[in-house]
């Protein structure tokens, strides 16, 4: 039963879950295709989800409930897209979970409507390319400059 936040509503809890029905859906249905961009779908129904939320301005709480329900260990910081993935489809790999949390982190930064979903996707060099992207231009964690241990030393 649900351990979470007292104030979450059993209606709550079944409207996050009903939302994820769709990409619960896309999930089951992937096995199933034969095709390199099949993924797609899911991830836009990952993505439609995600945008509801955050429109709703519910991602977070919706979140953290979805997470609760699923049974998913939350870290802090994880994202709302992290924890869909993670409860719709458990079974991919750490690696490529990652690669589309960051992809559809890329896409939600850019504002892309879900109806240039695909077409943005390959005008950025796939999945790949996207996530790609939102590492370089938003960055998790930054390394701080290496500092020139000569030029200080001569100054002192």
């Amino acid at each position: 039963m649900y351990q979470g936040n007292p104030r979450a509503s059993a209606r709550s809890r079944a409207k996050t879950i009903e939302a994820i029905f769709s990409a619960k859906h896309a999930a089951t249905v992937l096995p199933r295709l034969h095709g390199r961009f099949e993924i797609y779908n899911f991830l836009k129904s990952i993505y439609l989800i995600y945008r509801s939320w955050k429109r709703k301005r519910i991602a977070k709480m919706s979140s953290r409930l979805l997470a609760t329900e699923a049974g998913i260990a939350q870290r802090k910081g994880m994202s709302p897209i992290r924890v869909l993935i993670e409860a719709t489809l458990p079974t991919a790999t750490v690696k490529q979970k990652s690669r589309w949390v960051r992809a559809l982190q890329y896409l939600s930064s850019e504002r892309v409507r879900p109806g240039g979903f695909r077409q943005f996707i390959r005008a950025n060099g796939g999945i790949a390319g996207c996530a790609r992207l939102a590492a370089k231009y938003e960055p998790k964690r930054t390394t701080p400059p290496e500092r020139d241990s000569w030029a200080d030393d001569e100054e002192s």
